[in-house]
């Protein structure tokens, strides 16, 4: 089949595209470090005027390797948070990113009008969430939430800016502003949170597939791309890796993991009520490429976890062979607490076990070992049937954290270390789309490693110390609100003169 379908995924840490022909087979790719972040505390932006050419910049160096024509284009981006223009289609300040915590106090606070935005859409605000985002600023910023005319995720202020056209999609818009059972928009979500502005401010919705316009001439231009060329809005970042990974499009996989600056923990369900326990920072959606239901945890606490690590505490060995020992780290480092599968605003970071023999090994274990725990037990909480976990992301890379991770869940972890997941996940679904492509594995393929469980003392070890790691949580989290309440008053008596 002569035909050229182009990915562009403009994610946290990376903006990523690729080119794939009628086969499915890669034949170009491009990549770059996303400079439009921003942290300052509990303050994490993005830039969108930067995102957006970092995102032209690796279309163009991708087809300017492809030599054939290109039949289409379609993009995805990093999933929650909020992405302001005005009525002229212009940035109303930086984007509020899902990694933003200023919103947290929200999350903490309006805990019954929490309850009723999730008795109406099935998922709870947190303070990723554009809504409680928007809250913020129209408590904190009117100036500026008087001047948002649209209030767009990343993959659409892209798409809007590829086409000139503001469209969305429903299976991520949903969670935040409508209900995941009968697919509508839900009006009372704004009146529960007291907004005075909601969904007029979202983009017109159209299903994936039909959610398409032409490349604009600038556009075309700036990208090095045919003008006029379809470009389709593809699903969220999630949906696409988790796609790519295998999940409903992998005979042997059952549920799939993503360690990227989050961690995203999947399954897919013909009923998600049936799920064995489902916490208020649960997700669900309708599944992109077939029947059924995707559930997920998104965690804001993933591989990023490992970078901080390594910020706070020196030598410490990248990547991290087994040190086994008694140190227990509980991963909540980000600003914005944690959202799944411990949903709390206030979660904090914990280490125990530390002593003066502790070595900067045994922390960098830890840590890959915390992660591990939060895995399983976001996948016990779900209750997928038996099967194979699809493991992507950074993570996927360290063979190390494969083999503990199918060690602790007693089932075969698949990885594809550099198999371009989501954007494998992006053609997918632009080849059913463009080219009416029915057979899904061309474009996923197989798994390319497979770890398999350990028995014996590491598997005891793993499931003991994954007990402790939870009955420490569930000590520990009480606390987490009075010792966010004193960080509070430190800071304001930092700042006193």
């Amino acid at each position: 089949m002569n035909a050229t379908i182009l990915c562009l995924d403009s994610g946290t840490t990376s903006v990523k595209a690729a080119a794939f022909d009628g086969q499915g087979n890669l034949l170009a790719s491009a990549e770059r470090p996303n400079g439009a972040l921003r942290r300052d505390g509990v303050r994490v932006e993005q830039d969108m005027q930067i995102t957006l050419t970092e995102a032209m910049t690796v279309l163009r160096d991708c087809a300017a390797q492809i030599t054939g024509p290109v039949t289409g284009l379609i993009l995805t981006g990093q999933g929650d948070g909020l992405w302001p223009v005005d009525r002229d289609g212009v940035p109303v300040g930086r984007a509020m990113t899902w990694l933003d915590g200023r919103a947290r106090s929200l999350a903490s606070s309006l805990a019954p009008q929490l309850d009723q935005v999730q008795a109406a859409t099935g998922s709870r605000p947190t303070a990723a969430s554009a809504s409680l985002q928007l809250l913020w600023l129209q408590r904190h910023d009117p100036d500026r939430h008087v001047r948002i005319a649209k209030a767009l995720r990343l993959k659409e202020w892209l798409f809007f800016s590829l086409t000139g056209q503001m469209i969305a999609e429903p299976t991520a818009l949903l969670p935040v502003w409508g209900n995941w059972r009968d697919g509508k928009l839900a009006p009372r979500v704004q009146e529960h949170l007291g907004l005075t502005s909601g969904l007029d401010l979202l983009p017109e919705l159209a299903a994936l597939g039909a959610a398409r316009a032409e490349l604009s001439d600038q556009a075309a231009r700036l990208a090095g791309l045919p003008r006029g060329l379809p470009v389709l809005l593809g699903p969220g970042d999630v949906q696409s890796t988790l796609i790519g990974l295998g999940l409903g499009t992998r005979p042997d996989v059952t549920h799939a993991s993503i360690f990227g600056t989050s961690a995203i923990h999947a399954c897919l369900l013909d009923d998600p009520d049936a799920m064995p326990r489902m916490p208020t920072g649960a997700m669900i959606q309708h599944f992109a490429a077939g029947p059924g239901y995707l559930c997920f945890h998104p965690c804001f606490n993933g591989a990023s976890l490992l970078r901080h690590l390594s910020q706070k505490f020196t030598d410490l060995p990248v990547p991290a062979g087994p040190e086994y020992s008694s140190v227990i780290l509980h991963p909540f480092l980000e600003p914005g607490g944690e959202r799944a599968p411990w949903t709390d605003p206030n979660a904090s970071a914990a280490i125990f076990g530390l002593n003066a023999a502790t070595t900067p090994g045994q922390i960098a274990w830890a840590g890959r070992e915390a992660l591990a725990f939060v895995t399983h037990a976001s996948h016990q909480m779900m209750g997928a049937s038996a099967g194979a976990l699809s493991l992507g992301g950074g993570l996927a890379g360290d063979g190390h954290f494969a083999r503990f991770l199918a060690t602790l869940t007693g089932c075969e972890v698949q990885r594809s270390p550099g198999a371009h997941a989501g954007l494998r996940g992006l053609a997918l679904i632009a080849a059913r789309a463009l080219l009416g492509a029915t057979d899904a594995s061309p474009w996923i393929g197989a798994a390319t490693e497979r770890a398999t469980p350990q028995q014996g003392a590491v598997a005891a070890y793993a499931q003991r110390k994954y007990r402790l790691f939870s009955d420490l949580i569930d000590l520990n989290a009480p606390f987490w609100s009075r010792i966010s309440d004193l960080g509070n008053d430190a800071e304001t008596l930092m700042e006193s003169p």
